[in-house]
This record gives C-alpha cells, sequence and structure tokens, in this order.
C-alpha cells in the first residue's frame, strides 16, 4: 500500500506547473495569430485619394518603397485648390438661372505638388483586423497657377440706356461694381491667361491604415500643410492676400501594396 502525501506546497507547485504551461500556449497561439502580420515582407506599394483642407481640396497619387519593415520613402503628386478664407459666394437675388461668384475675387488659384516623403510606421498592425499608424513628412516645389476669373457684366448701351446687354468681361474690381454683376461665367475663360507662381510645399501627418486584406490599402491621413510662395497671390482685391498658406486636411487613402 502506498501513501502519497500531498502538501500545501505540492499542490502550488502543481497549479503553477499548468499556469506556466498555459501561459506558453497563450504565447504560442498569439504568436501565430495576433502577429502573423509581421512575417509579411512588403516591396512597394501605390496610393491614391483626396483630401479636405481648410481652404479648398486636393487630389493626390502616391508610389512607396519599403525601406525595411517599417519605413518607406514614398513619391507623391497632388493636384490642389487654395481659397482665400475670407470668400463669401454670392448669388443674385433677382435672378433665377445664375451661377454664384465671389465679389472681389480676381483669380481662382490651385497648385501642384511634386513631392518626395519619409514614412515611418510607429505602431505596426498587430492584426488583420487592426490598424497601424504611420507618422509622415513630405517637401517638394509647390507650382502654383492663378487663372482669371471671368463674369457676366450688365451693361447699358451708349445710345440707349434703358437698354441692359449681358456682356462677358474679365474681372477688374476699379470699374465692376457688385450691382454690375450678374453672374459668374464659365470655368474655361481666362485659361489662356494663367500665371505662374513658384514656391515650396511641405505636409506633415498621420496615417492610419485599417484594411483587413494584407495587400489592399485602406487608410485616414490627417495633418498639417504649407506652401509658401515666392510673393504674394492675388486672389481678392478687397482683402490682404498672403504667400504662405498653412492648412490642416483631412483625406482618404484606396491603394494595393506588393509584397516578396
Amino acid at each position: 500500500m502506498f501513501v502519497i502525501f500531498v502538501s500545501k506546497d505540492n499542490i502550488l507547485r502543481f497549479n503553477l506547473t499548468i499556469l506556466a504551461f498555459l501561459l506558453f500556449g497563450l504565447a504560442s497561439y498569439s504568436q501565430e495569430t495576433i502577429f502573423e502580420e509581421k512575417t509579411t515582407v512588403y516591396v512597394d506599394e501605390q496610393s491614391g485619394g483626396f483630401n479636405l483642407h481648410t481652404n479648398g481640396f486636393s487630389l493626390n497619387y502616391r508610389y512607396s518603397k519599403y525601406n525595411g519593415a517599417f519605413n518607406k520613402i514614398a513619391y507623391e503628386i497632388e493636384f490642389a485648390t487654395l481659397k482665400h478664407p475670407k470668400e463669401i459666394k454670392t448669388i443674385s437675388p433677382f435672378e433665377d438661372d445664375v451661377k454664384g461668384y465671389v465679389f472681389g475675387k480676381m483669380n481662382t488659384f490651385f497648385t501642384f505638388r511634386p513631392s518626395v516623403g519619409f514614412h515611418n510606421i510607429f505602431v505596426p498592425k498587430q492584426s488583420l483586423r487592426g490598424v497601424s499608424i504611420t507618422y509622415l513628412y513630405h517637401i517638394g516645389p509647390s507650382l502654383g497657377l492663378a487663372k482669371p476669373i471671368y463674369l457676366n457684366i450688365r451693361e447699358r448701351e451708349q445710345s440707349n440706356l434703358n437698354s441692359v446687354n449681358i456682356a462677358l468681361r474679365k474681372y477688374n474690381p476699379e470699374i465692376h461694381q457688385q450691382g454690375d454683376i450678374y453672374g459668374r461665367a464659365s470655368f474655361f475663360n481666362g485659361v489662356g491667361e494663367m500665371k505662374f507662381y513658384p514656391g515650396i510645399f511641405s505636409k506633415f501627418g498621420l496615417e492610419f491604415e485599417y484594411s483587413t486584406e494584407k495587400e489592399i490599402i485602406h487608410a485616414i491621413e490627417v495633418g498639417l500643410m504649407a506652401d509658401y510662395f515666392f510673393e504674394e497671390i492675388p486672389i481678392l482685391a478687397f482683402a490682404e492676400n498672403r504667400s504662405l498658406f498653412l492648412n490642416l486636411y483631412v483625406g482618404v487613402l484606396f491603394g494595393q501594396r506588393k509584397t516578396k
């Protein structure tokens, strides 16, 4: 007959041994599931999207090359509109079928931004249902173009002051009063008269990538962008114009990445 003595110390050692095996099993399972994404090696990716910023919107295309598991070099081209913060759209209360205009606006301004960026993934995605966070900064030229505004203007005939014609005119704040303006003309008027304004561009942001597929990109990006031009941009006639544009932005990106 055998007598087995079970002490409290033996029970404690047994329980600790079982707990250790359970923890080891959970850790092994986690490495196979939660951290499965880390085993994937990416080569490059392409994405495109649009941003809404404080004074307009932008469209962009981005090609990124991986430089290690968590670093990328990105090449981007972006088209953006830049408005004056004091722009207020006006619509004639006396006419039904006319286009709204901004009184005092002399030019529509937009810019092209080719840039190079550096992206660092500082919170990697820990599962396909997770979110990775990347901080990024870009720098490059800002190639601005100002297109003159054309308006439909009420003009009285010299021979008959009671007769009013609607004439297409390039807006001149010195001679065109608000009561003379019938409405905005077609956007394409003035395209051949655009003036070039060179400058520099930079942006700093955070990208939140949340796709549930390894090779698909779905991301939201937020940050601050700055355009500095070498001279003031003449957008509004009756307000102080500027050469520096600072804007907060939020955007979405869609794309695809390539693996080895």
